[in-house]
């Protein structure tokens, strides 16, 4: 079975949500410098109280709350801008980095940050020396939502890692903290390394998991030549955000980009539906556990129903097999627990 589910009010729910928030940026927010020194400081009112400081070429970002974003027409509103920033720190109690905060520090070739603090866009740090190396301290991952669908500092950070992939370096605290970020994107990360190689802290509230799968197919195949991808892909916040309007009560796994591929390319379309299937990751896998796909198709989201019985495997159909899929699962009631839930 295949519900299809209109984009149409998702589009609209962002358009609405984007345009007061794209007005109050575009005045640009407003650092207040002390008299003759190369300090600033920002708050939004709320929660947010910063100082920048620059000293020599070292660019410091204190205080508590998010560093916000920028548009590009207002970078020049920024302390920091067109200075000759060498070495970035910010400090522990800093929450998040809006987009363009850092943007075209040509300069730049220093981030000390820590893991507990969210990137809201890889557009961030855009434009920084190539070969710049961010040191991301700690173990301590700090976990919010995009709509329902669970996201944490560290997946803002491996998506940062994987839009400037052999770009930057990156060092994470110790190999549990590599590790993580690793088992979560395809292709892997270069240039990623431990700062401490010694100790092996991790963080209990946020195990590794392996997402891997194998996908086959069940049909016939129409060309020979077919063949099957699939990998476990970290996603940016806009396929999160369609992921969360249909989740419902259903638990998120990860996010696997699929392609079928054959000696023309990359398969899109199918003439007929074909059917496929995918394993389970084993951490995952428990009897009854009912799993579903979540599949962004072209100005609709599809929600595939799993056709087989088998508690290691999802089969499901599809006529555009080559996008990005969520999977989803729901553990079944048992008649007991149904029983004992209903008794007067």
């Amino acid at each position: 079975m295949k519900k299809f589910i209109s984009m149409l009010c998702a589009i609209a729910m962002a358009a609405a949500l984007w345009m007061p928030a794209k007005a109050a940026a575009a005045q640009g927010p407003c650092w207040t410098q002390k008299n003759g020194e190369q300090t600033w400081t920002y708050t939004d009112g709320q929660d947010t109280n910063l100082t920048a400081k620059i000293q020599g070429t070292t660019l410091y970002i204190q205080g508590h709350g998010a560093v916000p974003a920028y548009d590009r027409e207002v970078l020049g509103n920024r302390p920091w801008h067109n200075k000759t920033i060498y070495a970035l720190v910010i400090s522990k109690d800093i929450t998040s980095i809006g987009a363009e905060a850092f943007s075209n520090l040509k300069d730049l070739h220093q981030v000390s940050m820590y893991a507990g603090t969210f990137i809201e866009s890889p557009a961030a740090f855009g434009g920084a020396s190539d070969g710049c190396i961010f040191e991301i301290a700690g173990t301590d991952i700090v976990s919010r939502n995009i709509g329902n669908v669970p996201y944490n500092s560290l997946d803002s950070i491996a998506a940062f890692m994987q839009s400037f992939n052999g770009k930057y370096h990156y060092k994470l605290a110790n190999y549990y903290m590599t590790a993580w970020v690793q088992n979560m994107v395809s292709p892997k990360i270069d240039n990623l390394s431990p700062m401490d190689a010694k100790t092996t802290y991790a963080n209990p509230e946020y195990p590794i998991y392996d997402y891997k799968s194998e996908l086959s197919f069940v049909s016939p195949k129409p060309d020979y030549t077919m063949s099957t991808s699939i990998s476990s892909m970290q996603q940016g916040k806009a396929a999160l955000e369609a992921f969360s309007i249909v989740l419902g009560d259903n638990t998120y796994v990860t996010a696997y980009n699929i392609s079928i591929n054959s000696v023309r390319g990359v398969v899109k379309n199918t003439d007929e539906p074909l059917t496929y299937t995918m394993t389970i990751p084993k951490a995952f896998q428990y009897p009854g556990r009912q799993f579903r796909l979540i599949q962004l198709g072209t100005g609709v989201i599809n929600i595939l129903e799993d056709e087989d019985a088998n508690d290691a495997t999802m089969t499901f159909t599809t006529n555009y097999p080559s996008t990005v899929y969520a999977l989803v699962y729901q553990d079944a009631v048992t008649a007991d627990y149904v029983s004992d839930t209903t008794t007067p």
